[in-house]
């Protein structure tokens, strides 16, 4: 019986492979593009099982809960970094512990310098978590100067060479050197882990680069703290003996108060998103997720809808086999059982085309989104799973309607041809319309972050954010050095140098005024930045830093005054990192990150340690700047030729995300809405043409009895025009509401959507529609009558 089935499924398949083959490249597509919906689900469903489950059974994430002065209650993934060496002397219960905390610097080999992102963890951090070694052994991590790398890293000095036991030089603020050598080379790991790092080394050395007492519980710079208990079934009580550790804690630093330290389990780590800061790896956002796996589902219902449709008018050849298996004993079940067959092998063709497909759109799309993370990172059953889930899917959308309506006639109305089927039912209508309406929403969401992008490049930050060359670099010593070598450039107007760029690491920090505590911005700055900037001072004085009463001095802006409520700022007393500071002046407002909020936030600029500073801002005309950062490079490799220059324009810096997004979105909603038009297009030509062949009679008796070809178009395309003109408003307002939610979710700084790019996208989806139908229906037109009339 199966066997018949299969037969007589791809022998009707044959017989109508011009429509199968539309709707199987089709169906390929939008399934290649679920299968990339899925590698990001997968991300987040698979996370963590990387690691032995047996292993990390017992291990716990230390969690700091605290109170916000607006009386929030939050979580943050770190712990002070002196808590776990001492509390593993003093509590029983824990095991062992692992810190965690990234930092950066430059890596030397010969003549190879470059900057790295550097992780750093304690020499039990591989007894807790596995991590493959391509060579060399997890015994040498034990050597405080032991440095572990990636096998990108190594590639990247060592070429072809065997890096175990070579001898590299590391670079940290302050000129902090350190000769490590090379222990192991790490496995390529899967991205979607808790932990991502190239280089790895014993934390040791993060403290004795920022010289960090082993007692120190007041330093700000705390890791991410992992333990492993004896019995995990203890954690909770174990956690509350952290307690005793909290006075202590909220005695040295006032600027944050803990109420309390908890265990989490590390499987279950980050799972939401109430736990904040840890120097770890999370999940994608599930935002993003709905919305990817949201335009995956849209174009797998286009192409099902054009199945759907392809197979109902496609019954209409059928209706007497339908009928004489019915009369020789065929039950409806097993008539629904071969149609529902035919579907099946159409959507397997379409998940082989679609893996095909998926080889080439997965790394092109995670390229676009910088996520190393592909086909090779899935669990190999779950991905089978998946897709077996996907077939039966998009099996019972496209075909469980086709099956069912064509079993339910009567085989006697069938075979006296009582039975009519139409090219377009009210049901074909409804799906062509859902399929132009979704195309018609995904062209109006390309269309305005196109807009969008356009739109924030000319946002103004309240600062010359076009004038500024930015300069990395490691403390006062490098900042005197090329600032005495840059000042003979006369195309450069001024420099500045601060602990960090604005609108890139600027903090939040609480403040005091008096009894009243307040969350503010923060940014430690040097010498001329705000004068470099161009930050405008609307009331009091900028910094004179070589006056020594400056020290404790700080700018403020203008929203910081409003929310604190100053009627006077200038001289008033506040407390920023429990120091006391006098308010010098006050700056008008500037975008910080357009991300967080459109209101200005309160900010605070205040004398950065000399010993602190990481940037440098060169300031000169918009169209010299490319000049000016050549010279930079040419003079930095004069004065510092042994160490990696590092560089960007501060418009780069402060856009570069926004412009990333707004270029990725824009990508994938144009592909999503030419894929979608050429399936709502090839959906529409398929319906029309299984429509105008039950009409061929009817055109040649129009056509002898003087109808021009101008008639013929307008009486056939009639109900197509209705069906796209109701698709184009209902596309139009679900695109507008769409889109806006889109760019809320995205933004701060926006604009709106506009019902002119609204209805010019749902004009040239209709445009597309109609002209699909109108060429269709001309041919049939201009066929000779003579011909028409004498074909069955």
């Amino acid at each position: 019986m199966f066997r018949n089935y299969l037969r007589v499924a791809f022998r009707t398949l044959h017989r109508n492979k011009s429509y199968v083959a539309i709707n199987t490249l089709g169906l390929g597509i939008s399934l290649a593009c679920c299968i990339t919906a899925y590698l990001l689900l997968a991300y987040n469903i698979e996370f963590n099982n990387f690691h032995d489950d047996r292993k990390v059974s017992s291990v716990f994430l230390m969690v700091t809960e605290s109170t916000e002065k607006d009386g929030r209650h939050v979580r943050d993934a770190q712990a002070p970094i002196v808590m776990a060496p001492i509390a593993i002397e003093e509590i029983a219960g824990i095991k062992q512990y692992a810190r965690f905390l990234r930092d950066g610097g430059a890596m030397r080999y010969g003549d190879k310098t470059f900057n790295e992102g550097i992780a750093f963890t304690d020499s039990t951090f591989f007894d807790l978590f596995d991590f493959p070694l391509a060579a060399g052994s997890h015994r040498s991590f034990k050597a405080k100067n032991s440095i572990f790398i990636s096998e990108n890293i190594a590639k990247k000095y060592f070429g072809d060479e065997d890096p175990i036991g070579k001898l590299m030089v590391m670079n940290f603020v302050n000129d902090k050197e350190i000769e490590v050598l090379v222990g192991g080379v790490l496995k390529r790991f899967p991205l979607n882990n808790t932990f991502y790092f190239d280089v790895l080394m014993r934390i040791e050395n993060f403290m004795d680069i920022h010289q960090i007492a082993i007692d120190d519980w007041k330093d700000w710079r705390n890791p991410t703290t992992f333990l492993q208990l004896e019995s995990p079934q203890n954690a909770a009580s174990l956690g509350k003996q952290f307690s005793r550790y909290i006075p202590e804690r909220n005695k040295l630093r006032t600027d944050v108060v803990v109420d309390a330290y908890t265990l989490e389990p590390f499987k279950n780590t980050f799972n939401d998103d109430d736990i904040r800061y840890g120097w770890v790896n999370s999940r994608i956002d599930p935002k993003a997720l709905l919305i990817f796996t949201s335009m995956a589902a849209i174009i797998l219902l286009i192409a099902c809808f054009n199945l759907t449709n392809t197979s109902i008018a496609m019954t209409g050849k059928r209706l007497k086999e339908i009928g004489v298996r019915k009369v020789v004993g065929a039950a409806r079940q097993q008539i629904v059982t071969q149609f529902l067959m035919e579907t099946v092998i159409t959507i397997t063709m379409a998940i082989l085309i679609g893996l095909m497909m998926a080889q080439f759109i997965v790394p092109a799309f995670t390229e676009m989104w910088n996520l190393p993370y592909g086909l090779a990172d899935l669990d190999g059953l779950n991905f089978f799973v998946a897709i077996i889930v996907m077939i039966f899917l998009a099996s019972m959308i496209a075909g469980i309607y086709p099956a069912l309506f064509s079993s339910k006639f009567k085989p006697v109305a069938l075979l006296k041809g009582g039975v009519k089927i139409s090219g377009t039912s009210l049901l074909s209508r409804v799906l062509v319309a859902a399929q132009f309406a979704l195309s018609v929403i995904v062209l109006i969401a390309g269309v305005v972050f196109v807009l969008n992008s356009k739109f924030q490049e000319g946002i103004q930050f309240g600062y010359d954010k076009d004038k500024i060359v930015t300069l990395t670099i490691q403390g006062e010593r490098d900042y005197e050095t090329i600032k005495a070598a840059l000042e003979r450039n006369p195309k450069i107007q001024s420099i500045g140098v601060s602990d960090g760029n604005l609108g890139r690491n600027s903090y939040t920090t609480p403040i005091r005024i008096d009894t009243s505590q307040f969350d503010i911005q923060a940014l430690g700055v040097g010498k001329n930045f705000l004068e470099t900037m161009g930050l405008h001072i609307s009331e009091g004085r900028l910094f004179d830093l070589d006056n020594a009463s400056d020290q404790e001095g700080v700018v403020v802006n203008r929203a910081f005054v409003e929310q604190t409520g100053l009627k006077d700022p200038i001289n008033k007393i506040i407390r920023l990192h429990e120091d006391r500071c006098v308010i010098l002046g006050v700056v008008d407002n500037h975008i910080d990150n357009f991300y967080r909020s459109k209101k200005a936030e309160p900010f605070v600029f205040y004398p950065a340690g000399k010993n602190q500073y990481v940037a440098m801002q060169i300031k000169g005309e918009p169209q010299d700047l490319p000049e000016i950062k050549a010279y930079l490079e040419k003079t930095w490799k004069e004065v510092f030729p042994a160490r990696p220059f590092e560089s960007s324009f501060q418009g780069d810096l402060v856009m570069e995300g926004a412009r990333q997004s707004n270029t990725n979105m824009q990508k994938i909603f144009f592909f999503i809405t030419v894929l979608g038009a050429l399936l709502s297009a090839s959906g529409i030509f398929a319906l029309a043409s299984l429509n105008l062949a039950k009409r061929t009679k009817e055109i040649g008796i129009r056509k002898a009895l003087g109808a021009s070809i101008g008639n013929i178009l307008g009486l056939l395309n009639r109900e197509f025009v209705i069906i796209l003109a109701l698709a184009a408003i209902a596309g139009s307002v679900g695109g507008y509401y769409f889109t806006d939610m889109l760019l809320t979710q995205f933004y701060a700084y926006h604009i709106s959507v506009g019902w002119i790019p609204v209805t010019l996208c749902a004009l040239t989806i209709f445009v597309i529609g109609i002209s699909t139908t109108s060429s269709t229906i001309l041919k049939a037109a201009q066929e000779n009558p003579v011909h028409t009339l004498r074909s069955e």
